[in-house]
């Protein structure tokens, strides 16, 4: 294991200096800009709390999505790049398995850096904050979900998860009908189908789990209607397409008919969606376009279902007498012309939808560091307060020095496309700040020397274990799931 004293001086080039808290999309990106486009040599570090790199991408997509994190790539040619001592211009460090705010404190980098980027994601979750929420067994938001089938040394071993009755569910509630709940839907929905998931890297102790799960239907429930839907049309294709498997998708006809929706009003993107829900729900031999035709449902029929429900706000988790979720009470919602959205909370509008398990999908939430107080820096809902990417403090002024990018910037919104936009914007003020400040670059170090920490060559190693790993299993990787095993991981190869 490497614990080196992390020094930014060079005696032949004095390069700026930029740490990046959190090694995600975000952070790997903005990195990625500044040492691809700085005019001015930089040391740029990499500031991580786990052991290992790529935040989302690693531990957010689904495991049947492996094109997604193609970015890691991009990531990692820059490390190896710019890590490199052949590369005699920028200089690149990656360090985790440290806490900026613990182990070291965000004031100490402010003082010791030319300019800092925050980064690190958003890590709490949106409430529904309804009776039940909290304490239920068997309700999880998504980000703990997906974190826990992903692996996240976090979840991945949580009792919540694996002390859980996953026998007994058959019904399943998600709130929510974005991209991530569409991807928990299919991980559900599918969950005894081998040739989906067991060659991909899933949490093989998350998955052995999942099998145990006789889900037979799973029902994503939103707020406002069909327009509203927060999904993309390749999620939603990917759920059509599992007919072949005997899987059915349902829509109430009173929330979908074709006739509904005039094509003048909306644009191609959305008319597409159109067309395709209203062919997938006609019987496969009545469709009339080939590429809703791909392959067959089963001679035996449909035996499992997915449905996209409307109108609805949750009001209560009830549960049974040992505590776990038994079913959720709802009301319907009417949507005004000037829309906005109206509970009907009288008795003729109120139902209940029996459920094992529910999914709140609500969105990730920004969750301020324990120094944001104290160093006046400003903080709005579920994001830093910040214009550009230049974080403000809480009086509204810049803060010097101090950026922020991605969700943290702006929140929970967009894919990693999106989340690179974003951090090459931010990064190009980075730069012309950096250009035009005209101090000198800081000298001072960070000590790591008594700090357990992993470097990249550390990442190397744990990566090569996994991918080896994975390979025995006849899997993409097979990740370690818990910290002391991603520790033990450095040593060695």
């Amino acid at each position: 294991m490497s614990f080196v004293q992390i020094r930014h001086i060079s005696s032949q080039i004095n390069r700026k200096t930029v740490s990046i808290v959190g090694s995600g999309p975000s952070g790997f990106y903005t990195a990625y800009h500044l040492l691809k486009k700085s005019p001015i040599p930089l040391n740029v570090t990499i500031w991580e709390k786990l052991p290992v790199p790529f935040g989302l991408s690693r531990y957010g997509v689904a495991p049947d999505h492996p094109e997604v994190k193609n970015c890691e790539e991009t990531f990692t040619t820059c490390a190896e790049e710019f890590s490199s001592p052949t590369n005699q211009k920028h200089k690149f460090s990656f360090v985790g398995g440290i806490t900026i705010g613990k182990e070291i404190l965000l004031k100490e980098l402010l003082d010791n850096q030319d300019a800092v980027i925050l980064s690190y994601g958003c890590t709490g979750d949106r409430k529904l904050n309804i009776p039940g929420e909290l304490g239920t067994k068997g309700v999880f938001s998504s980000r703990e979900f997906v974190n826990w089938y992903n692996g996240h040394p976090d979840f991945a071993k949580d009792k919540r998860f694996t002390d859980f009755d996953w026998s007994k569910v058959s019904k399943v509630g998600i709130i929510g009908n974005g991209n991530v709940a569409l991807d928990i839907t299919r991980v559900l929905i599918s969950n005894q189908i081998d040739e989906i998931w067991e060659n991909t890297d899933i949490s093989s102790l998350a998955l052995n789990l999942l099998r145990r799960a006789p889900v037979k239907d799973v029902k994503l429930i939103a707020r406002r209607d069909f327009v509203h839907s927060k999904f993309t049309n390749k999620e939603l294709r990917e759920l059509w397409e599992l007919e072949k498997y005997g899987i059915r998708g349902r829509i109430d006809p009173k929330f979908f008919q074709k006739e509904m929706f005039d094509p003048s009003k909306y644009d191609r993107a959305f008319n597409r969606r159109v067309e395709m829900c209203s062919e997938y729900l006609k019987p496969f031999n009545e469709r009339s376009k080939k590429n809703y035709k791909k392959a067959p449902p089963p001679s035996s029929g449909y035996d499992k279902f997915w449905e996209l429900d409307y109108l609805k706000t949750p009001l209560k988790i009830n549960r049974d007498d040992f505590g776990a979720i038994n079913s959720l009470s709802l009301c319907n919602n009417r949507l005004n012309e000037d829309n906005s959205l109206q509970p009907l909370k009288d008795v003729n509008n109120i139902m209940t939808y029996k459920v094992d398990l529910l999914i709140t999908s609500l969105g990730y939430a920004g969750v301020p560091m324990p120094e944001f107080s104290k160093l006046s820096i400003g903080f709005d809902k579920d994001h830093i307060a910040n214009k550009q990417g230049r974080v403000l403090t809480s009086s509204g002024e810049i803060f010097p020095h101090l950026y922020a990018s991605g969700w943290i910037r702006k929140g929970s919104q967009g894919v990693i496309a999106s989340t690179m936009q974003d951090a090459f914007e931010v990064g190009d003020r980075v730069i012309q700040d950096l250009v035009v400040s005209g101090a000198l670059s800081l000298e001072n170090s960070i000590d790591l020397s008594n700090i357990k920490h992993t470097t990249w060559k550390d990442w190397e190693r744990i990566n090569k274990k996994e991918l080896l790993r994975g390979k025995k299993e006849h899997k993409t990787r097979s990740k370690f799931l818990t910290f002391e095993e991603l520790w033990s991981g450095v040593e060695g190869i």
